[in-house]
């Protein structure tokens, strides 16, 4: 699925002051960024903003707060002449941090006729005890160019103060605008060295080195120039002694780019700048120039933007953006984006462009030319706060572009993707630049094209599928449709829609009896009537096709709906049987609904959301009675958003939902309701007679919401908890969400579950049908989801109006109420276990002894031979224990052989008896007695 990244309507931060004009030019505004660095870490930018106002002041601005954190005053003859530059410095042993700012000023005075330049460092210290400013510190400058760009070193290594680390000890480069390079104390702004412009033109190769201007420059490492500009060799870079790495030698490097007006070129210069210990291994120079590479130039005044780290050059001229990479230094062009009215531009990352058009602002992915996302830039209403925007910065870890439009200070949001995982860096595939891509510049044509054939040709030709019989005849069909639905013949097109359909249609009673017409057809004006199968299951399957035809000419989406910028759906034959069709059939799915304006909903935001909203109350809307939506829950597959507003439909039109603006209202006019009983005397009775009939019409028409109510409430029990817990959240307020909780328990009640088994009386279980054994699981369920909708903040929200309300106890009733009712209700299915345990030990005894029985009497008859002797008699002996004692109590098994001796020994004397016959008679004789061992 393509991403969708989202830019926020974009906002004011601060309205900046007035600038002051200067003699030679207008006064302006200078921005530039902050970096923060502590002791041994790295230097990072901080989401501040420092800017500068021609004769005020230097401000610093918090982006987060959109409040000034300092501000520093010049004199009103002050004109800066580039972008501040702001350090806020940390030490490691202490919490007291030095925030040094550093601004290049050209101050015209009466007594001088030329303007005199300096760099002035504004340093102020914040400690627990308080912020101490210190005496500003100023140098004048011996140059014939103003200065174009400032910046401060890394921190370096000096034996003074190798471990306190309290000053960050750098130094400070200015590069004018002819070329000269100066370098200052960081702290004392003394100068240390400077270098004539001739040091950059000697190595160009034209044959002249006058007029160079300087357009860009910035201030990088030595190890981002190697990965990225030379592709890790450092072999490159041989004129120092130790190889460079990143956690170790690892000097500044300035990257460059030069102009010369008289032979319209442009170079990249790329000067190393080492410190004093640096220097000695290249015979004490101060800026060594490591490689010069020829830039194309482009006509016009050139913006660049440059990221070393990844190798990627971006220039804007002539309203179009150049991507360049490097190629051992050498900067190839990779792509170009041609943007009308583009007034400036900031690298969001590798694969996204923000750019600030004319009335917009964009974003593009330049490597597939397409636009990804776009949001109007508003107007202003006063004079200052219109004309270009002037991008700034871009804060990643915020997602946060700033920029300056007049005299106001902006910001724009940018979303990433809801559905990536790295914010950025999973951006820019092929699959998001598809339906989004932009025209190409027309003068860049392709070097070689077909004689007589257009550049798109091959996208006219059919694609597969499309040139067989099926797919022409469906065009034909639909062509035709069109034409009738064109012609307002609702009854043709009906027709031949039910015939695609498989639907059939009543003879019309008017034909019959009024008779027909000439041609034997009946009346145009007469409407038809489809015959509905007695099951959703007998609808033929039908094509895709012409299911996503019905919803396109049913349904239409609004784009300006009620002075509403969104898009709205919008029924246009609310009468038609296409449209009972569609529900019954369970085709007006949002799936379908999407399919069928797929080029209306693709820049949409949320659209399944939308969608699932929009549905279940337009279908409200076209049927009153609700009819219309119980065929929609019954035979859709929804998803949680379709179903809880449906819910809430059907629950306002039962009402057992309260609007809460009546409950306001109530309190808002509580004191004023004594005075006009007498004026809404007549009103009431007038709404009483109303309420009579709706209640006679809705003891007709509530049957159907009833039941549309328990379907709805079955198919969220079957929804992901998640999903239902935010739609509910989206779609109900938290009395409406109360509502839905005692509609909950009342089905509770009413299904018996809070009544014991022994409490109900004969009549009771006539009256009440017995429950769906899952409907307890479905109502605890759905009252957990409601709970966590609420959330404790609602809840306590809740209780808090509840309590200062008229009703009073309801704070305190609420929730001893639903405790108690579900406490019945577990102690209920707490004995219902307990009574299934016991039923079921009774019924599988049952079970058992009627197997028994069964199986007893399956045995055949077995004769027994009768005989005058009795039969003989035999007895058992008691089982020998597997286990013996032994001394000491120790309990150990028995062995075979002792198992088999004592067998042995228990087997007594087996004796056979003949008792005569004399003998039983009471006769005496002598019995003989056979006894053998």
């Amino acid at each position: 699925m393509a991403a969708k990244l989202q830019i926020h309507t974009p906002y004011v931060l601060q309205t900046l002051p007035r600038p002051l004009d200067g003699p030679d030019r207008p006064g302006r505004y200078h921005a530039g960024e902050v970096f923060g660095q502590k002791h041994g870490c790295k230097r990072r930018k901080r989401t501040e903003l420092a800017v500068a106002v021609d004769g005020v002041a230097v401000y610093i601005y918090d982006v987060l707060s959109s409040q000034a954190a300092t501000s520093y005053l010049v004199s009103p003859q002050s004109v800066f002449t580039c972008a501040p530059y702001s350090l806020r410095w940390r030490p490691a042993s202490s919490k007291t941090t030095t925030r040094y700012t550093y601004v290049s000023l050209s101050t015209n005075k009466s007594s001088s006729v030329s303007a005199q330049r300096e760099i002035k460092l504004f340093k102020e210290e914040t400690s627990g005890a308080g912020t101490t400013m210190a005496a500003p510190v100023s140098r004048a400058l011996h140059c014939d160019a103003p200065i174009i760009h400032i910046f401060a070193s890394s921190p370096r290594h000096s034996p003074i103060n190798v471990t306190g680390g309290e000053s960050p000890n750098n130094d400070l480069f200015a590069v004018a605008a002819d070329g000269t390079i100066l370098c200052l104390n960081g702290e004392t702004l003394e100068e240390r060295w400077q270098t004539a412009p001739s040091a950059l033109s000697k190595e160009l190769l034209t044959s002249s080195k006058t007029g160079l201007h300087v357009d860009f420059a910035q201030l990088t490492s030595a190890a981002d120039v190697v990965d990225g500009m030379f592709g890790g060799r450092s072999e490159l870079f041989g004129v120092f002694q130790e190889p460079i790495h990143r956690e170790g030698f690892n000097p500044d490097f300035l990257v460059v780019i030069t102009s010369q007006g008289s032979s319209h070129s442009r170079h990249l210069h790329l000067l190393a700048l080492p410190s004093e210990r640096e220097a000695r291994q290249t015979n004490d120079e101060r800026l060594i120039s490591v490689f010069v590479a020829p830039f194309p130039a482009e006509a016009g005044q050139t913006q660049f933007q440059l990221d070393v780290r990844s190798g990627t050059l971006q220039s804007l001229s002539g309203g179009a953006i150049a991507t360049y990479g490097f190629n051992n230094g050498i900067p190839r062009l990779e792509n170009k984006l041609q943007l009308p009215e583009l007034a400036s531009f900031l690298r969001l990352s590798k694969t996204s462009v923000l750019a600030a058009l004319g009335d917009s602002f964009s974003v593009y992915n330049p490597i597939y030319r397409s636009l990804q996302a776009t949001t109007p830039l508003g107007s202003g209403e006063t004079a200052e706060s219109n004309g270009p925007v002037d991008l700034i910065t871009y804060l990643g870890g915020r997602e946060l572009a700033l920029g300056l439009r007049g005299a106001n200070l902006i910001a724009i949001q940018i979303e990433a993707p809801k559905n990536r995982n790295s914010k950025r860096g999973a951006e820019g595939l092929l699959t998001d630049a598809i339906r989004r891509g932009i025209s190409r510049d027309p003068s860049h044509k392709r070097k070689r094209v077909r004689a007589d054939i257009a550049v798109s040709a091959v996208l006219a030709e059919p694609l597969p599928g499309t040139s067989d019989e099926a797919w022409l005849e469906w065009q034909s069909k639909s062509a035709k449709a069109d034409e009738l639905l064109g012609d307002n013949d609702l009854r043709s097109w009906e027709e031949l829609l039910a015939e695609v359909f498989r639907v059939k249609i009543k003879p019309s009673e008017v034909a019959t009896e009024n008779g027909v017409l000439a041609n034997g057809t009946a009346s145009p004006t007469q409407p038809l009537e489809w015959e509905w199968p007695s099951s959703r299951a007998d609808y033929s399957r039908v094509d895709r096709r012409w299911v996503f035809y019905a919803i396109g000419r049913v349904f239409a989406w609004d784009q300006q709906s009620q002075g509403s910028k969104t898009s709205r759906l919008v029924c246009r034959l609310p009468e038609s049987n296409v449209l009972n069709y569609l529900v019954d059939a369970g085709h007006l799915s949002t799936s379908n609904i999407k399919s069928a304006f797929k080029h209306e909903v693709r820049e949409a935001d949320e659209v399944d959301d939308f969608l699932g909203e929009e549905v279940p109350t337009l279908l409200a809307q076209v049927d009153p009675t609700m009819e219309l939506l119980v065929g929609y829950i019954s035979g859709t597959q929804l998803g949680p958003t379709e179903l809880v507003a449906s819910i809430k439909l059907l629950l306002r039109s039962l009402g057992l939902f309260e609007d809460s603006f009546k409950f306001l209202q109530a309190r808002l006019t509580e004191s004023g309701e004594q005075g006009h009983d007498h004026e809404n005397e007549a009103v009431n009775r007038a709404l009483d007679r109303a309420e009579e009939e709706l209640e006679i019409t809705e003891h007709y028409l509530g049957g159907h919401r009833t039941r549309g109510l328990g379907v709805a409430f079955s198919k969220l029990g079957a929804c992901p908890a998640g999903a239902t817990v935010r739609s509910l959240r989206r779609l109900f307020r938290v009395e409406e969400i109360i509502g839905l909780m005692n509609v909950l328990r009342a089905e509770l009640i009413k299904d018996g579950w809070t009544t014991r088994y022994l409490d109900r009386t004969s009549a009771d279980q006539d009256e009440i049908d017995a429950p769906p054994d899952g409907s307890i699981q479905l109502i605890a369920d759905l009252m957990s989801r409601c709970i966590d909708s609420v959330g404790l903040a609602g809840w306590m929200a809740s209780d808090t109006m509840l309590a200062g309300s008229r009703n009073q106890e309801d704070s305190a009733d609420f929730f001893s109420q639903f405790q108690a009712e579900v406490s019945v209700a577990l102690e209920g299915v707490m004995e219902a276990v307990r009574l299934q345990g016991a039923l079921a030990e009774t019924v599988s005894y049952a079970r058992r002894a009627r197997k028994a029985y069964v199986e007893s009497t399956k045995g055949k008859a077995v004769s027994m031979h009768l005989t005058e002797e009795l039969p003989l008699g035999l007895k058992t002996d008691s089982r020998i224990s597997a286990e013996r004692v032994r001394s000491g109590g120790e309990i150990v098994p028995r062995s075979s052989r002792q198992i088999g001796h004592f067998v042995g020994k228990k087997r007594g004397v087996y004796s056979v008896q003949r008792i005569s016959e004399e003998t039983l008679l009471g006769g005496g004789g002598a019995a003989a007695v056979r006894q053998g061992r």
